[in-house]
């Protein structure tokens, strides 16, 4: 069985197949083993998901997410 890597609220966290940073703000309310996870998408907005304990690291990753500059209006 794979050992479960300690995460706390307010930890940043990657998923282990990439992704970008993403901060834990919570459990699931059924569930410890899920994490309620933020970041920003390429739009600049917050998004939010629950994510298995098993599939986050506190490592990083080497996939980033880059933010594109918005086009300025007219």
């Amino acid at each position: 069985m794979q050992q479960q890597e300690e995460i706390q609220i307010g930890d940043v966290v990657w998923l282990k197949s990439g992704s970008p940073a993403m901060v834990v703000d919570g459990f699931h309310q059924t569930s410890k083993n899920f994490y309620r996870c933020f970041w920003f998408n390429e739009e600049a907005n917050a998004v939010s998901e629950y994510f298995n304990q098993l599939s986050l690291t506190t490592t990083k990753t080497e996939l980033q997410l880059v933010i594109k500059d918005k086009p300025k209006e007219q």
